[in-house]
């Protein structure tokens, strides 16, 4: 039976005292960059990493730079999705006794030569990148030491690993879920050119392809962004140029803030939800419940995405980037049914 392997094993095999083993695998102490690579390189060869690993009982991540743009961090309606993921992401690492750096860059973009910089100062052993997947970034940050997650992104190239709500396939499921109200004329309103979105479009998309339905024309219907005012101005130039009754019989929006937007600019129009239309929308914020219906959406499980990321990155630690796939987890979404949504008001 093979032996177990112990710190002294790899103590011997980096030619370093186990104390200086213990604190680099506990993250106990600072110890030099060309050191610590090779106490986790002699751990990793004598196996001590994965049982560790599987017995959850080694701080592989003492370290994780958290970085964002400042439009995510204000705690407000508009942001929740954004405030919820962070909120969850932070509370995970205290439970782990994880340090956890911010580093925000203002505006709404994370600036790629920041974060490398950010990362060269502050040497992490992990770098989470909140709901930013922009090309740039990742080409600029995806060989360097730390192990790299996006949350709430997606990664084309495959070179880091991403965590996000299966927004295609959720997609789908909500068209499903109003095609089987009855709804055959359904317009999907959606915004920006980030690939959540244009997941969630092809989910309508594919829906359509996969049913015995004929999409309407004009059912992509686009807004310049998810705040509900501005969805709510876009709107109302959509509809005043739409002939009553409505070519639609309900409306699937992209993000909840984008469907409040939409119910506000139906009911300056005098067409009632779910009376007339329905409306469904996508995230599961606060502020869908205190619509007046209450706003039917998909939830998304934004609270387990955190957890899943640090486990992307715990893992991550314990392979070379060389000897490792690129990881793409995706969460199961679900429908939640409120007050704006019902079978049409005509036949469709």
């Amino acid at each position: 039976m093979a032996k177990s392997p112990r710190i002294q094993d790899i103590s011997e095999l980096a030619n370093v005292a186990p104390s200086t083993v213990s604190h680099v695998l506990n993250g106990t102490a600072s110890i030099s960059d060309e050191v610590s690579e090779r106490i986790l390189a002699a751990a990793r060869e004598t196996g001590y990493l994965a049982k560790r690993r599987r017995k959850a009982a080694v701080a592989l991540l003492p370290t994780v730079l958290l970085a964002a743009s400042e439009a995510n961090f204000p705690k407000s309606d508009r942001n929740y999705v954004s405030w919820t993921m962070l909120n969850a992401f932070r509370q995970e690492c205290r439970n782990r006794s994880i340090r956890l750096i911010p580093q925000i860059d203002p505006g709404d973009k994370i600036i790629p030569e920041n974060l490398v910089n950010a990362i060269e100062r502050h040497k992490p052993q992990g770098v989470a990148i909140m709901q930013d997947d922009n090309y740039e970034l990742i080409d600029a940050v995806h060989d360097l030491d730390p192990s790299i997650v996006i949350l709430s992104g997606q990664d084309p190239s495959m070179r880091v690993d991403t965590v996000s709500p299966g927004n295609r396939f959720a997609a789908q499921m909500a068209t499903d879920y109003l095609f089987r109200l009855g709804h055959r004329r359904i317009a999907h309103v959606t915004y920006g050119t980030r690939l959540i979105g244009q997941h969630r479009k092809m989910g309508f998309l594919e829906a359509y392809r996969e049913s015995a339905h004929r999409m309407p024309p004009g059912a992509i219907i686009d807004v310049e962004t998810f705040r509900p005012e501005v969805v709510t101005r876009n709107m109302l130039n959509w509809l005043s140029a739409q002939p009553r009754p409505l070519p639609f019989t309900a409306f699937f929006c992209a993000a909840d803030n984008v469907a409040i937007g939409v119910m506000a600019a139906l009911a300056e129009a005098g067409i009632k939800v779910p009376e007339d239309v329905s409306v469904l929308g996508f995230d599961n914020v606060e502020s869908g419940k205190r619509q007046n219906p209450p706003l039917s959406t998909i939830h998304v499980p934004m609270e387990e995405i955190g957890h899943v990321a640090l486990n992307l990155l715990e893992e991550a630690r314990t392979l070379p980037k060389n000897e490792r796939s690129a990881r793409r987890v995706e969460l199961g979404c679900r429908v939640v049914v409120r007050g704006t949504t019902a079978g049409p008001a005509r036949s469709g």
